[in-house]
């Protein structure tokens, strides 16, 4: 029950912002902002969430990570039902931002308290358990909220989260154990440099979908230099919120590899799923949703079957084969056309999904193996910062590149259409989010033009990233093949 209910604690947050991101336009119709608030309204809590998630881990290992897990539980319940009943958009942002820091809580130190909780025999076991029922939990709230908003309103759907919320804080107070505290100071500086770095990263990765300019670049080089920062300070500080020390292992340094290069490549393989289905075979988001499920749900077992692998042949090879995985399930894209059955599309999908869940089991272990048990929180935190942002950055990333490709040969594609390559880029760029108040006539016009251009930059894209899995394999193979530190 433990598992059970970190994992649906996890889902939650998971399931909340992607809830909102589907629906965003509604929300927008329902409380009149105007569509450049749009991007911020639906990105407020993941930057929250990002600005948090390291402070989180502190004080789940200072105070006690049950407690402070509860607290973001139910800041989930309190804030989830303040921005379902929101009259307007100032009092939907305020809650938007709290729940972002009550997600870091619950993101943050669901795994720690796994940690701290079994004992070290039953430890991998329990991570796995942890990671399946995370993955098919998550599938839930998306999938209600979804039907819920189809079939009431917004704020239905936004009431899916504090009512899993309570769930959560009925299973943790009933089942959990206490888990222990520690004596260490706070590092205010460094979480105040931390948080900065991250969400100046994750705001900026989150513009560069619109294009390099100076509000993407402004933050990023802000959250770059807020980061060196923050590793100067964590070096000369005597009690450090992050002990750096820990990335002189080579183990963890390379199933944090792994997991950076996995949330890079699938941020930037659900973009271009995006892409593939909603501009080039004019499919809904919704139903692009509903193939995900099959998906997620076969990631579930995947995620345990690893566990056992990882104990029976180590977990070096079994994080090696999850990235080789998915650098197949790219590859296999290539084949892709206008009329490839939407039945062999979901079963790339879930290849993919697979691929990921394979090494999230091994490199979850290993990362909290490698954790002192004072830091548990900020270990699992550790985790949770790396995967959100190289995650986004990924999507960022390729969707930018997607477009751009696109746009090199734009003339050729436009001609004849009165619409210029900055306009379509525009246009891209909003329909695979599927935002709505769009001049339909000159979005049919520039999605009929990116048809078969988008093909050729989705084969491009794809073997990038199955490059990026590739390398990722090599680093963790080298790594691991080094001795641990005395």
């Amino acid at each position: 029950m433990t598992t059970v209910a970190m994992g649906l604690g996890s889902a939650v947050a998971v399931g909340d912002l992607r809830i909102l991101a589907a629906n965003i336009s509604l929300v927008r119709q329902g409380l009149d902002f105007s569509p450049g608030t749009t991007v911020f309204v639906s990105s407020l809590a993941t930057l929250t969430l990002a600005a948090s998630v390291l402070g989180a881990g502190v004080l789940g290992d200072k105070y006690g990570m049950r407690r402070m897990f509860l607290a973001g539980a139910l800041g989930a319940l309190v804030f989830g039902l303040i921005g379902a009943a929101a009259p307007n958009l100032t009092v939907f942002m305020v809650a938007r931002a709290c729940i972002g820091v009550a997600f870091a809580f619950l993101t943050g130190l669901s795994l720690a308290i796994i940690n701290a909780v079994f004992p070290p025999e039953r430890r991998a076991g329990a991570i796995a358990w942890f990671l399946a029922a995370s993955i098919a939990l998550g599938v839930l709230p998306a999938t209600v909220g979804g039907l819920l908003v189809e079939g009431i309103g917004w704020r239905s759907g936004l009431l899916v989260t504090p009512a899993l919320a309570l769930v959560v804080v009925l299973l943790t107070v009933r089942y959990v154990p206490q888990t222990p505290s520690s004596h260490r100071g706070t590092d205010l500086p460094g979480l105040l440099l931390v948080a900065v770095a991250l969400i100046g990263i994750t705001y900026g990765v989150s513009e560069l979908q619109s294009g390099v300019d100076l509000a993407a670049a402004a933050p990023i080089l802000a959250g770059l230099l807020a980061a060196a920062a923050f590793v100067w300070w964590e070096l000369r500080c005597d009690e450090p919120a992050l002990d750096l020390q820990i990335f002189g292992s080579p183990r963890f340094t390379a199933v944090v590899t792994a997991g950076a290069a996995n949330n890079f490549v699938q941020g930037g393989s659900m973009t271009m799923i995006t892409f593939y289905l909603v501009i080039i075979r004019d499919q809904s988001t919704w139903a692009f949703a509903l193939l995900l499920i099959p998906a997620t749900l076969l990631a579930s077992p995947a995620a345990l079957a690893a566990g056992r692998a990882a104990r029976r042949v180590g977990s070096a090879a079994v994080v090696v084969a999850g990235l080789l995985v998915l650098a197949v399930s790219l590859l296999v894209r290539l084949s892709f056309q206008l009329d490839t059955p939407i039945l062999v599309v979901g079963v790339v999908i879930a290849l993919s999904s697979v691929g990921g869940a394979i090494l999230a089991t091994p490199q979850t272990t290993v990362m909290m193996a490698s954790a002192p048990t004072h830091l548990g929180g900020v270990v699992s935190a550790v985790k949770t910062s790396v995967s959100s942002t190289f995650y986004g950055l990924g999507a960022a990333l390729f969707s930018m590149f997607g477009i751009l490709l696109f746009l090199r040969d734009a003339e050729t594609h436009l001609a004849g259409t009165g619409v210029s390559a900055e306009q379509a880029g525009e246009i891209l760029g909003a329909a695979t989010t599927g935002e709505s108040g769009l001049d339909p006539a000159r979005t049919e016009q520039v999605l009929s033009a990116a048809t078969t251009s988008m093909l050729e930059v989705a084969d491009v894209l794809n073997v990038a990233m199955a490059a990026v899995a590739v390398l990722a394999a090599v680093a963790v193979g080298v790594l691991f093949r080094r001795p641990e530190p005395v």
